[in-house]
């Protein structure tokens, strides 16, 4: 395969990604009206979840508002049952910000993709295609793992 041919495929992928996003658009949408969560506390409880774990005065920093912001900020994520604030072991005047799995569910409905294809969808898809959309997706996955670890 030459570069050229790789780079036509790439290309066309990427066209038809967009295009299948385009058509599932007003679903990915769907879960977003349906929050309680303020745009401020989906902010907070995505850094929490990218960095896994953070502190009220880094939250305040990437969000660019007061530590008493924050900490209102935090008080309703956990009162929701989102985020636990414990104290950290080494300075105990330091207090730590992890997502429940509750608050991982939240963040995963409104930016991750359907966990499930829709059953009519692929039922319009022959065999052959289907088997070669398990091979492509099985690829697509082992890249996204080699590029993450």
């Amino acid at each position: 395969m030459t570069d050229q041919t790789r780079d036509q495929l790439v290309a066309e992928l990427a066209d038809l990604h967009r295009l299948l996003g385009e058509e599932f658009f007003a679903a990915r949408l769907r879960p977003l009206l349906e929050t309680d969560l303020t745009v401020q506390q989906l902010r907070a409880l995505a850094l929490v979840q990218v960095d896994r774990e953070s502190t009220p005065q880094r939250l305040a920093e990437a969000l660019g508002v007061s530590a008493g912001t924050v900490s209102g900020i935090l008080d309703r994520l956990t009162a929701a049952g989102m985020t636990v604030r414990t104290q950290d072991p080494v300075d105990g005047r330091v207090r730590r910000v992890t997502s429940t799995e509750k608050g991982s569910e939240a963040i995963r409905r409104l930016v991750a993709h359907d966990e499930d294809l829709p059953p009519d969808l692929l039922a319009l898809l022959d065999v052959e295609d289907l088997r070669a959309l398990v091979r492509g997706t099985g690829a697509l996955l082992e890249a996204a793992r080699r590029l993450t670890s």
